[in-house]
């Protein structure tokens, strides 16, 4: 088999200098590597976002990383490149651009922002899949299954919660609506692991230009490491980057996009985000929009809501819980 060197386009902020690790699993486009240290390192393809632990590549046809990789191979970082010796392929570092997450500040109560919230949680209405937290939440209809009615009353315990601690600025009851979504659902980053990660999002951006926020935000910092240390590889790294600010490229598309008040540009990367594994995508969604505006996931009708929004968030968490 021929050895390949692979350009790497650019590099995530969060990517260790030192890394060195093991090939955890395989995919067309993507490849997640256990390092050492316990984090998570995401080699990507040219076609993908960029994300806080990942590098993108530029691969030649028939650009599958399944060509090279397999899982147990043992990857290391050598100077300027990334070196599978059994994979026979090596990634070169030094012509990679740094990328770095830049989430603007994002004003809730603005009437146009709130116009670009509404295009958001159009899309996710139209592509909300069966199995995540979207139609429990959004769908009227009763769940099908055991497991997604155990979850729906799981959610309608946890979110109204979740939205008190927010309105009353309650650090240690948000972390104790958190714990109980935390790890719910299937799949590789389960629900509630994606939820918390567009929840933050969300505070983070917020607390930009809501001073009030920014402490209730670091209240919350120990909890969730304690939270992200209990979930799997995946989940781990996307919480431990949330909690620090730093999300993937799509989520941080979107929040600029309802930032600038663009409705156009908020559907078109709602619907990237959305297109982001089974639910993943969605329930990522799901959790940015409760945290910039609970009032449209929990509240009445979207035209309503953005009432609500107009007059204060006050005003929309008492249209919540009453």
């Amino acid at each position: 088999m021929q050895d390949w060197i692979l350009p790497a386009l650019s590099i995530g902020s969060r990517v260790a200098a030192d890394a060195a690790g093991h090939v955890r699993s395989v995919y067309r486009q993507a490849c997640n590597v256990e390092l050492d240290s316990g984090a998570l390192l995401t080699l990507l393809s040219a076609a993908l976002g960029n994300l806080p632990h990942g590098i993108r590549c530029a691969l030649p046809e028939p650009k599958d990383l399944r060509v090279w990789l397999r899982p147990g191979q043992a990857v290391a970082r050598d100077g300027s490149r990334l070196r599978t010796p059994r994979g026979r392929v090596t990634i070169e570092l030094s012509h990679a651009a740094p990328w770095r997450c830049e989430l603007p500040a994002c004003d809730v109560y603005a009437r146009p922002a709130v116009q670009a919230m509404l295009a958001t949680l159009a899309v996710l209405r139209e592509r909300a899949l069966r199995g995540g937290f979207a139609p429990l939440v959004l769908n009227e209809a009763d769940p099908g299954s055991p497991l997604e009615q155990a979850m729906r009353k799981r959610l309608l315990d946890s979110l109204p919660m979740l939205n008190r601690a927010g309105a009353s600025l309650d650090a240690a009851l948000a972390a104790k609506a958190l714990e109980q979504l935390a790890g719910l659902g299937p799949g590789l980053t389960p629900s509630g692991d994606d939820f918390i990660v567009g929840y933050l999002a969300a505070l983070h951006s917020r607390c930009q230009l809501e001073p009030a926020l920014r402490t209730f935000l670091r209240g919350l910092t120990a909890p969730l490491a304690r939270l992200a240390a209990a979930s799997n590889l995946l989940s781990r790294q996307f919480i431990l980057n949330a909690v620090e600010g730093e999300f993937a490229e799509g989520l941080t598309q979107l929040v600029a996009a309802i930032a600038t008040h663009d409705r156009q540009l908020a559907r078109e990367a709602a619907e990237q985000v959305a297109s982001v594994g089974h639910s993943s995508g969605c329930d990522s969604l799901l959790g940015l929009l409760f945290g910039l505006c609970p009032v449209l996931v929990l509240g009445p009708a979207p035209s309503r809501a953005a009432g609500a929004l107009r007059h204060g968030s006050q005003h929309a968490g008492e249209s919540i819980t009453a």
